[in-house]
């Protein structure tokens, strides 16, 4: 595992500007827009085409001779597995003022996030920090039947504990809500602290199916990445290895999709004025996914194209990189333009009924044992598994 110092972390500035990670109270997230540009050519395309204006794409400033694919080491150095202990000074912002309160009703916070928001991992990395027990989630077989012997560990001392996954200890089932019942009495009748995550749609069912909000306080969410934090963020990624230099631009009009973080004379890059105002490419990343830094990170490593093999004055590099002034190697990507990436969705006729059940069942229970889902579904194993199949595949 990755070991780090907590007085660093926790010295980080909340300045946007330094640390892009903040928290905010649930009913305060708004998602990031794109731009004007896609916005249109989403929305008017087809009359775009009937009126002959055309959507011809823009073509390449870089000859086919000087590209070539990139490596996925490359693609794995330039944009890294996310450290999920990097919010950490953002969960201690807005928990401190709860860890000092000692007012009833104080006992317990709530942090909930989408799919691949992190949420989860934050809240680990949080509580391996701070020395608090983790509390893993019951298996769906306990949760099928009562979870009783899950729930004695809750019944002796008073210590402070951490359950990332609110969303893994229950099931959408006859019996399945039993246990999360049981467990909630235990946190309305204790004075312990408790810290739980709870993923976003699991926290929209439980709300209507048990009133959980009734129980806990407003969440908090981490705030959308909109182009501004994404940028930050990916920037910090790319130069964590420390070993390799990577200038971002975008393929079909040399903008650049990242500013270089060292200039332009460190970034190897002599054109001087051409180019240097950054393309729209975030604004779109950060819409698309709707602020979630998991997805946009997907998207980000999915949008890289080719390595610019030639040095810009024209001359080949046989090491596909240029060096720079510290004499570490500056990878030119090339970021495939937004409206040709081959974006994940369902087929333009749509998706049947059973597909979208299984997809609905798995993102309420935060993902799912496959061997569980018959048990919570009208349909037959076999139907399952190749609706699995289906959803792997978009």
């Amino acid at each position: 595992g990755k070991h780090f110092k907590l007085q660093r972390l926790l010295s980080m500035t909340a300045d946007p500007s330094q640390n892009p990670w903040r928290f905010v109270r649930l009913d305060q997230y708004n998602r990031p827009s794109g731009t004007s540009r896609e916005t249109v050519r989403k929305g008017i395309s087809g009359l775009w085409l009937r009126l002959g204006w055309g959507t011809k794409t823009e073509e390449s400033v870089f000859a086919e001779k000087e590209l070539s694919q990139v490596p996925q080491e490359l693609v794995d150095k330039a944009a890294p597995d996310p450290d999920w202990s990097a919010p950490l000074s953002a969960v201690t912002a807005v928990l401190d003022s709860w860890l000092d309160a000692k007012v009833p009703g104080s006992a317990t916070q709530i942090f909930v996030g989408p799919p691949y928001h992190g949420t989860s991992e934050i809240l680990t990395a949080w509580a391996q920090a701070r020395s608090w027990r983790l509390v893993s989630a019951p298996s769906p077989e306990m949760i099928l039947t009562g979870g009783q012997d899950w729930l004695t560990q809750f019944e002796e001392d008073d210590e402070p504990l951490v359950l990332p996954h609110l969303d893994h200890c229950y099931l959408r089932h006859y019996d399945g809500l039993t246990l999360l019942r049981r467990l909630l009495d235990h946190i309305i009748s204790q004075s312990r602290r408790w810290l739980v995550g709870c993923d976003s749609w699991a926290w929209a069912y439980l709300t209507k199916a048990l009133k959980v909000h009734t129980v806990f306080p407003t969440p908090f969410i981490l705030e959308a990445f909109d182009h501004e934090r994404l940028k930050i963020w990916f920037q910090k990624l790319a130069a964590a290895s420390g070993e390799e230099t990577f200038v971002f631009r975008q393929l079909d009009s040399g903008r650049y999709v990242l500013p270089p973080a060292t200039g332009d004379e460190a970034s190897g890059d002599r054109s001087q004025g051409s180019g240097i105002e950054p393309s729209g490419f975030l604004k779109n990343v950060a819409a698309y996914s709707r602020g979630i830094p998991g997805i946009a990170w997907a998207l980000w490593r999915r949008s890289f194209g080719f390595v610019n093999t030639m040095e810009e004055d024209g001359e080949e590099n046989d090491k596909e990189a240029q060096t720079a002034g510290d004499g570490s190697s500056v990878y030119p990507i090339l970021v495939k333009p937004w409206s040709q990436l081959n974006l994940p969705g369902f087929p333009s006729q749509g998706a049947s009924l059973g597909l979208l059940m299984v997809l609905h069942v798995l993102l309420i229970h935060g993902g799912l044992w496959s061997r569980i889902l018959p048990e919570l579904l009208p349909l037959s194993p076999m139907e399952i598994f190749e609706y699995l199949h289906l959803l792997e595949a978009y």
